[in-house]
């Protein structure tokens, strides 16, 4: 099935076949893909979120950071995230922060949430640089261990 947002993944993944000068089977080589599925792509097919894994691995110039940025891209490209507002790019820190995300399973994740949650609800109330009286973090330490987070 054909998805307009996946055009765009394909547009992308042809001009980089253009710009390094590959073909559909050295693609498929070089993410472990098969040629139909590149070509596939390129057409516009949607691809799965783990293809698009591969894409990023495959095509990734260096670091974990700038893989997770590209694998980022590429799913808000073929449709699966919404694109990020100007000057939100993924960080290095939160590029590393995806990175220990990605090996949690769904109750670790959901915890995490919980977590991000709570501090966002805290934010207004502690000053996270430092200029905290101690009070708020005991108490949200006190949250932690009893669990309340």
């Amino acid at each position: 099935m054909e998805e307009p947002a996946g055009e765009s993944l394909g547009r992308w993944l042809k001009e980089r076949c253009r710009k390094e000068h590959l073909s559909l089977r050295q693609v498929a080589t070089k993410t472990g893909l098969s040629h139909t599925t590149i070509g596939d792509i390129i057409k516009g097919t949607r691809a799965s979120p783990d293809t698009i894994r591969k894409l990023a691995e495959a095509f990734n110039e260096s670091g974990d950071h700038h893989r997770l940025a590209l694998e980022d891209k590429l799913l808000t490209l073929a449709g699966y995230r919404s694109k990020r507002p100007e000057g939100k790019e993924l960080t290095e820190s939160m590029a590393r922060l995806l990175d220990k995300l990605s090996e949690f399973n769904e109750p670790q994740l959901r915890i995490m949430e919980r977590f991000c949650n709570f501090l966002g609800e805290m934010q207004n109330d502690i000053n996270i640089g430092g200029r905290n009286t101690g009070k708020e973090v005991k108490d949200f330490e006190s949250r932690v261990k009893n669990k309340e987070v």
